[in-house]
């Protein structure tokens, strides 16, 4: 044997020598540490795999429970429903989509689970419906685009398709007929229960107080069918302008009657001149002195010679009653004002009616503010003559109270009801009854409490 033929046989036999010695010498390493080496390096163990769970934990929870957010205070009527977003129309998403239309009760989470069969895929809903700003908040009506269910490939590639055939049309399906379930209705913990505060013929169908009106130059000259005197939705009619003005195809104006000024039901002046909105034309054609319209919304028979202003949308407030105490409570009468009219004018008042008081935005009201409305004077009152009859137990009241006849604290306050606020105006607010446990009358008071 040579000499390096030697060498390399050791070198052999000493390697090999090393690597029986090793799990020995680490198995005797392992039986020479202390108890407390041996407690520490399983609790370090312990809070490795601990610190792994809870970090798959955290982003699990991150999400399934995003942050708690507001909804939209604001919005508008598309259609037939009420919505605070921009929502696209259903024919203009691609052809062949699956579009599901937002009812009441539905959650991304639930959808996710029904349509890709797993509800932590919410977010793929939400990614191809950009128009919702939030996805804590969706709102019946609106429509959403529904993504394909995406395909999850292991090492084993992916699965061979399977073609599901459904049962003919009237084949019996186990004895039962197949029932879609409605969606069930969310839970949200910690979420305001806002709705919206009224509806569009509230909006649009009601009377308004402002300081002064002119009325417009822009009216309705005449109709096209002759023979009918009120006009309603789909009328068409021609108006007093037309290229000779700023008008132009697709413009919107507001059909209103000038209701003259409104007098105070308790102090002797003038709240301010009433306007009442009647209806909505949309101008689809001009001429050079005239331009033609078509009536898309009328609250009532539109006539010849009413006056029309610009259409101006108005939001939608989303309002959640305050909390009300009838018995035992006490309203602050420094910021407090009075109802001074109804939609229609009557007497009794109760849920559901527009009513405007005379308070504003100088009083700090906004759209969508939740008002208490009270009476001073709790007693009965014997009625001197009809006339006092109409004018109101509040006001009888009120007016006694201005003559120092009736001081404040002679009788309690009693609890009548609580109004919202649509419009405001610098001093006055068109508002909608939401809630009465007694009749309400003009002159009733109103305040935050």
């Amino acid at each position: 044997m040579t000499k390096r033929n030697h060498s390399s046989a050791l070198t052999g036999l000493v390697l090999a020598a090393m690597i029986l010695v090793a799990p020995a010498s680490l198995a005797r390493a392992r039986q020479e540490q202390t108890p407390e080496q041996e407690r520490a390096a399983q609790q370090q163990e312990k809070s490795a795999e601990q610190s792994s769970a809870d970090a798959r934990a955290d982003a699990r929870a991150r999400a399934t429970a995003p942050s708690s957010t507001h909804p939209p205070r604001t919005g508008r009527f598309v259609g037939t429903h009420w919505t605070p977003y921009e929502p696209p129309s259903v024919e203009s998403f691609p052809q062949g989509s699956k579009v599901h239309i937002i009812e009441k009760g539905d959650t991304l989470w639930d959808l996710a689970g029904k349509y890709l069969q797993d509800p932590y895929l919410w977010p793929q809903i939400w990614d191809v419906n950009q128009y919702i700003t939030d996805s804590h908040w969706i709102y019946p009506g609106d429509p959403l685009l529904i993504p394909g269910r995406p395909t999850v490939i292991g090492e084993k590639g992916p699965e061979p398709a399977i073609e599901m055939l459904e049962p003919p049309a009237g084949e019996s399906t186990g004895g039962q007929a197949a029932t879609t379930e409605p969606s069930p209705t969310p839970v949200m913990t910690g979420a305001p229960v806002l709705s919206p505060a009224a509806g569009e013929s509230d909006i649009y169908c009601s009377n308004f107080i402002v300081d002064s009106f002119t009325k417009p130059d822009l009216t309705i000259r005449e109709r096209e069918e002759g023979t009918r005197t009120l006009l309603s939705t789909g009328d068409i009619v021609f108006l007093n302008h037309g290229m000779d003005s700023n008008i132009t195809t697709g413009d919107e104006f507001t059909v209103v009657v000038d209701e003259g000024m409104i007098p105070h039901p308790v102090f002797s002046e003038d709240v301010g001149q009433g306007v009442r909105m009647v209806g909505r034309v949309r101008v689809i054609a001009l001429q050079e002195t005239t331009a033609t319209a078509e009536i898309v919304q009328a609250c009532q028979g539109i006539e010849v010679g009413m006056p029309l202003i610009p259409y101006e949308e108005i939001p939608v407030p989303l309002a959640m009653p305050a909390s009300f105490r009838r018995y035992g409570a006490d309203v602050q009468t420094d910021n407090a004002g009075y109802i001074v009219t109804v939609t229609p004018t009557r007497f009794n008042i109760g849920e559901g009616d527009i009513i405007n008081i005379d308070m504003g935005s100088d009083n700090g009201l906004r759209p969508g503010d939740v008002l208490t409305v009270f009476r001073e004077w709790g007693g009965p009152v014997k009625f001197d003559s009809s006339e006092s009859f109409i004018a109101g137990t509040q006001v009888r009241a009120a007016r006694g109270r201005v003559d120092g006849k009736i001081r404040p604290g002679d009788l309690p306050q009693v609890m009548l009801g609580q109004i919202v606020v649509l419009r405001t105006e610098k001093h006055t607010s068109m508002a909608k009854v939401v809630m009465s446990v007694r009749e309400l009358g003009l002159g009733d008071r109103v305040a935050a409490r």
